[in-house]
């Protein structure tokens, strides 16, 4: 299977796999999420290596991942925490965008990198049917577009 990568101003990042189990080591409490956040590759499109300094600084700054835990109160009211929150609420499993540098780095006892944030920091849920949309839509091939008289090109 190919490695799906993410690729950012920041870097290109492995997608985090996640099995389903939390082997951080611990739990989030109150309104905070368990991150699994997204590592740096370890080797360029090129085939250059990277050095583990750039790896460790890159994977401190991305910023999608996937919720390993969630705390009790998490995502029970909106980021004021007045109003109680409506609509579907992030799930455990689920890929997410948050805050670049959001929480605490916590590294877990599969050595793996945490990130401990606020429900608050976190803007997106990957929609899963929306996703499989831009994929069939970037495996079809290009159509001519007419530019004009005597010219074409595939956009």
């Amino acid at each position: 299977m190919r490695e799906r990568t993410i690729a950012t101003a920041r870097g290109i990042y492995k997608m985090a796999d996640w099995d389903g189990v939390n082997r951080s080591g611990g739990r989030p409490v109150c309104d905070t999420v368990l991150v699994l956040v997204d590592e740096a590759v370890t080797k360029t499109a090129g085939g250059i290596f990277t050095t583990d300094a750039t790896q460790e600084q890159v994977s401190l700054s991305s910023c999608t991942g996937v919720i390993v835990a969630i705390g009790p109160q998490a995502f029970a009211y909106d980021s004021d925490r007045l109003v109680k929150w409506e609509g579907e609420r992030p799930a455990v499993g689920q890929r997410v965008w948050f805050q670049r540098y959001a929480g605490q780095e916590h590294y877990g006892l599969d050595g793996r990198l945490y990130r401990i944030m606020q429900d608050r920091t976190i803007g997106m849920v990957e929609d899963e049917e929306a996703m499989r949309a831009a994929e069939e839509l970037a495996a079809r091939p290009a159509e001519p577009v007419f530019l004009g008289e005597g010219a074409m090109s595939n956009v």
